[in-house]
């Protein structure tokens, strides 16, 4: 790791200094002490500027260029391939990025050289801030997602160099983890220790897998005897529940308002980390309340008060998450005149993942008991069968609002010319839902395409390298707002998939200038021409994806004249079923 690269360490024991030697066998290490350093540039500086220690360790990059390790990192996987990058730097949580690994390929860095200029021309109170400013970009709102700037400079997420959880936000591992950065200044838990050992013996691909299942058979065990035996047999108790604080602080601002004289007439429940379900939600409804798993009776107990306080006619679930159902009983006990509402964005083909099905049931078996009064759904069939059943369901129409400032970005966007069809392949998991394998192979049947996937897995570039499809993306899921700009650069955006409920995407592609293809499973367009141009009707023939691209592509003006006026028309109809759903 590291052949000829100039690798600088600071704040090390001798025992760190000892395993970077190990690790960076064939690299030129050095020894750096900061304190000395920082005499050299005082006169450049003021040593009161809250960034000095991090202009003294950006002076020597721009000085040297090469790796600078400020700590202790134990290294998993080879960074070799960074190398090329020509700088990048990393979050150390999910809103700050931290200086203890940086890396510069040649000295006099621009990037670098922007850094110290901004330094000492402005206050800044943090480095966050200083690259926000490079980027334009407020990286303190980071989703977690591979940046790139300035061509060939990167800002990495927290699960490549700082996994560990030592701020209890909810840290994994994945397979994106090249290093784990160990602070001295605060001890590694039980839970965080246990983890560090699994990847050890595992590897990050495995070690991924491994809690992935883990996760899953909590959920499947159920939370109650999940909380048993993590007791008993890791004597771990747990003290609070995930987000609950948001939860409840959410819940405050909205009795404030009340004492203010702003009345809320419902609430509508959504779990933040759902971000399709909360994009969903928010284009649609008011009054959110944010709100992960509620395990424990004391939580439900001050929520269900606070609730109760606020005096709202109804509350509605947006999806259904676990403890959510005794939050709707005691509800239910406590305020019997109360409306209580559900809203899911799935489909019966779901049947299939145990986790989903299964909080659906939950909420059935709610609406059965006389808990939950209305079914909502953007799924048009769903009704149709609920009704059948005898259930009481109503229809909610999906719609993409954007606001002026999306807008104005998606304008800024011009596409390149260089010859090349640019497909967009986005939400691509490799689960059968998605059908993304059969649509990057649809996509190789035309010359000089490129086809962007996010997230990308190595699953699709070997399949795209062996049918000789030029294949970019990024391995991590983008924010809401970068997606609509990266779409917007493409020609068109694929998602032909073979299960939806009431898909955001294409929408969102099409609002973004781009045209969509995608698979005949929701109500959108049905009846009329841009169902001719844009639905695929055989999710799983190849020649089908590639005659309706084609055909898109010949009637591109046509197609946004015609979803102009649909458009309009859905958004109408859209905000009457909400209105329609409130008043049930």
């Amino acid at each position: 790791m590291g052949n000829n690269i100039k690798i600088s360490y600071c704040n090390c024991t001798k025992k760190i200094k000892e395993k970077y030697k190990k690790n960076f066998k064939s690299a030129d290490l050095v020894s750096i002490d900061l304190n000395t350093l920082a005499n050299d540039v005082k006169e450049e500086i003021n040593e009161d500027n809250k960034l000095f220690n991090e202009y003294v360790l950006f002076k020597y990059l721009y000085q040297n260029g090469g790796l600078v390790l400020n700590g202790d990192f134990e290294f998993i996987n080879s960074i070799n391939s960074f190398f090329e990058n020509d700088f990048f730097i990393g979050f150390c949580d999910d809103k700050d990025l931290a200086t203890n690994i940086v890396w510069v390929k040649e000295k006099n860095n621009k990037t670098v050289g922007t850094v110290l200029d901004i330094i000492k021309s402005e206050n800044y109170e943090n480095i966050t801030d200083v690259f926000s400013k490079i980027t334009g970009k407020d990286l303190h709102n980071n989703y977690n997602y591979v940046l790139k700037f300035d061509e060939n400079s990167f800002i990495y997420p927290y699960d490549f160099f700082y996994p560990i959880d030592y701020e209890k936000i909810g840290k994994g591992f994945t397979s994106n983890i090249k290093a784990l950065y160990y602070d001295s200044n605060r001890k590694l838990g039980f839970r965080q220790s246990y983890k560090v050992r699994v990847l050890r013996k595992i590897g990050p691909t495995a070690c991924e897998y491994f809690f992935a299942i883990m996760r899953r058979l909590k959920n499947n065990i159920g939370y109650k005897k999940y909380l048993f035996f993590q007791n008993l047999k890791r004597k771990f108790s747990v003290k609070k529940d995930v987000g609950i604080e948001d939860t409840i602080a959410a819940l405050d601002r909205y009795l404030e308002q009340k004492k203010n004289g702003k009345n809320t007439e419902y609430l509508i429940i959504h779990n933040p980390n759902w971000l399709g379900v909360t994009s969903a939600t928010k284009e649609l409804f008011e009054n959110l309340l944010p709100m992960q798993e509620v395990f424990l009776n004391k939580n439900v107990d001050i929520i269900v008060d606070k609730i109760i306080e606020l005096d709202v006619k109804q509350v509605i679930f947006s999806a259904f998450n676990y403890g959510w159902d005794k939050i709707a009983i005691k509800l239910r006990e406590k305020k019997p005149q109360i409306k209580l509402k559900s809203f899911w964005h799935g489909s019966h083909s779901q049947v299939i993942e145990e986790i989903n099905w299964g909080t659906n049931l939950m909420v059935i078996n709610l609406h059965k008991a006389g808990v939950i009064d209305v079914m909502g759904t953007c799924k048009a069939s769903l009704v149709n069968f609920y009704n059948s059943q005898g259930y009481t369901s109503a229809f909610i129409k999906n719609t993409v609002r954007l606001t002026d400032e999306v807008k104005a970005e998606i304008a800024k966007v011009s596409k390149k010319d260089d010859g090349k069809l640019k497909f967009g392949l986005y939400s691509a998991s490799t689960d059968w839902r998605k059908n993304t394998f059969n649509q990057v192979m649809a996509a190789s049947s035309f010359k000089n395409a490129e086809l962007e996937v996010v997230p990308l897995k190595y699953e699709l570039k070997k399949l795209a390298y062996y049918n000789d499809l030029e294949i970019v993306g990024s391995s991590t899921h983008l924010k809401r707002e970068e997606l609509l700009v990266r779409m917007a650069q493409r020609d068109i955006v694929l998602y032909v998939t073979f299960s939806e409920c009431a898909p955001m995407l294409p929408i969102e592609a099409l609002e973004a200038g781009t045209i969509c293809i995608m698979g005949h499973n929701h109500h959108y367009f049905q009846g009329t021409k841009l169902h001719d141009y844009l639905v695929v009707e055989r999710e799983d023939d190849l020649t089908a994806i590639e005659e309706k691209i084609k055909l898109a592509l010949e009637h591109k003006d046509e197609i946004f004249k015609l979803y102009k006026e649909w458009k309009k028309q859905n958004d109408a109809e859209s905000t009457q079923s909400v209105i329609d759903f409130l008043n049930m």
